[in-house]
């Protein structure tokens, strides 16, 4: 039994729509959420990270070390059990003089003593054969058309996205490379949206870390593979996005921790909903809180740059006093006055 999970970007540091508390928050949920993800031991499964454990090339280090820590903990919990840890395009240094924090992970678990495989390289598992993102579409075409026979393929790319092809950041699976695999079935990471096209099974991200994430998708999926045959599992829990007409947003308490903010108004409502939206944002809980107002006027950036008069600005000591003790303020407040 393996379970597949992918994209879970670790680290995310978001901006637009979010405080700096809003952003630490929502670190310590993909935390959270994730660990709550790992199989238990009563699953007797393997666990494959099919690429983009983290956000970035390089994401706060405390993050990195929380992963380690919740993964050579379920490792030790699970000792019969294999961790594959796949290289994904968020997780692999452009040049060879940058250690990314996938890759001080890697070296992290390869000396922890847990049964821990890292991909960077194609590879073939017990439950499959593997191809990590590459450094370009002519390496990733070449492993592909290198593939054994096998009853999965595990990838980190898009499928059949033709813009894709054009960017060695995202690589790209063609419906012609599917028909020349010699494979049953194969599982896809990086697309943040859960379909299938044949034996072509994209399971989505199974953690939404933006709003987008969400938008036309409201369940979100994982995949698992026994005995070659792969499903793709819903993840049954409350969902955490909301959209709201600017109307109502201020008025009603939102639970959601993902909120878009929606419906129409003219040039003279302009200040109202950036009234609306900031009401809300100083108010809510929510990790992200996104604009997709349409404002009806021929001269929209006038009417937008008018209304953000009306909002208080922002305090960067405020915002500071949130996250730093009492004892770090006085300091900081010192050294200013100073």
């Amino acid at each position: 039994m393996l379970k597949v999970l992918n994209d879970i970007h670790i680290g995310a540091l978001r901006s637009g729509g979010t405080t700096l508390t809003s952003q630490w928050e929502l670190r310590q949920h993909l935390l959270r959420k994730f660990k709550a993800m790992l199989p238990a031991p009563e699953a007797a499964s393997d666990l494959m990270l099919l690429g983009d454990l983290f956000d970035a090339v390089n994401v706060p280090v405390r993050d990195v070390l929380d992963t380690y820590l919740m993964l050579t903990a379920w490792c030790k919990a699970n000792p019969a059990q294999t961790l594959y840890v796949v290289a994904g395009n968020h997780d692999l240094s452009k040049t060879s003089n940058v250690m990314s924090s996938f890759d001080f992970l890697c070296a992290l678990l390869s000396h922890s003593g847990v049964s821990a495989v890292s991909i960077k390289e194609p590879t073939m598992t017990p439950h499959g054969y593997v191809i990590p993102h590459l450094p370009n579409q002519g390496l990733f075409d070449a492993a592909i058309s290198n593939t054994p026979a096998c009853s999965v393929l595990y990838l980190h790319c898009n499928f059949d996205n033709n813009f894709a092809a054009q960017s060695d950041q995202s690589l790209n699976l063609s419906k012609e490379q599917v028909a020349t695999l010699p494979v049953a079935g194969i599982v896809i990471g990086h697309e943040h949206k859960s379909r299938r096209v044949g034996k072509v099974w994209i399971p989505g991200n199974q953690i939404a870390s933006s709003v987008s994430d969400w938008i036309g998708q409201r369940v979100k999926m994982y995949a698992s593979v026994q005995d070659g045959v792969v499903v793709l599992n819903p993840i049954t829990e409350p969902t955490e996005f909301i959209e709201v007409d600017w109307q109502a947003a201020a008025n009603e308490p939102i639970e959601q921790k993902f909120i878009r903010i929606t419906g129409n108004a003219d040039a003279s409502q302009a200040t109202a909903v950036v009234s609306a939206i900031s009401k809300l944002r100083q108010t809510s809980q929510a990790f992200v809180i996104t604009n997709a107002v349409s404002i009806a006027s021929e001269d929209n950036a006038n009417a937008f740059e008018s209304a953000l008069d009306g909002v208080q600005s922002f305090s960067v000591l405020n915002a500071l006093r949130e996250i730093f003790t009492i004892e770090e303020m006085t300091v900081l407040e010192g050294l200013i006055n100073a």
